[in-house]
């Protein structure tokens, strides 16, 4: 029964949207209605500027960080219901109930997740994917990296196998959501990571 509350409870502070929030007040808008009509920090980056969209990058990270330490507080040693809570984390961002289940992505809110389940590796990971999209040029690889290497660290690194393969849906849905970007990398159609800041 805690696992299933759990979930509940996180996945609507999942559904609070920063993108949304931000855009609406900011600039009048349903963030959703353009750019990349991504309710997330990559659309925030390319439609608000970068100061808000790293603002909201931050906000999605802690909105995944702040609930899991307070799992491990509350439930001292059980990494899977830290994971379940995240999962319903994540699925709160990309599918909120409060906006017609028209959410983000779920790449910040994943990052805030697993440092605060894997404080090591995620930080580790962190860096990784910051390194990565800044070499590649693309956020889309880099997050590519990053959902490849977060269920197989912790795999390596022994976690309990359930909370493994519920990284693996981490990684799933965050995969599925980002098809169209890697479509679009492959056809060299994507934008690049750069250019947001050329705009400004």
């Amino acid at each position: 029964m805690e696992y299933f509350i759990v979930f509940i409870v996180l996945y609507l502070i999942g559904s609070i949207s920063p993108a949304v929030i931000t855009g609406k007040l900011v600039k009048g808008i349903d963030i959703r209605d353009v750019n990349t009509k991504n309710a997330g920090a990559s659309n925030a980056f390319v439609t608000l500027g970068s100061k808000y969209g790293f603002m909201v990058g931050i906000i999605d990270i802690l909105k995944g960080l702040l609930p899991i330490i307070a799992l491990r507080f509350i439930f001292d040693g059980n990494d899977f219901l830290w994971f379940v809570g995240g999962l319903g984390i994540i699925i709160g961002h990309v599918y909120p109930v409060y906006m017609g289940f028209r959410g983000g992505k779920g790449t910040s809110t994943f990052v805030g997740i697993l440092i605060g389940g894997a404080p090591i590796i995620g930080l580790v990971l962190l860096v990784v994917l910051i390194v990565s999209t800044y070499l590649t040029d693309y956020v889309a690889i880099g997050t590519l990296i990053y959902i490849i290497l977060a269920p197989l660290t912790l795999f390596i690194f022994d976690y309990n196998w359930m909370s493994v393969i519920i990284v693996v849906l981490y990684s799933s849905l965050s995969f599925y959501k980002h098809s169209p970007n890697f479509m679009r990398v492959l056809k060299k159609e994507e934008s690049h990571f750069r250019s947001a800041f050329k705009k400004e």
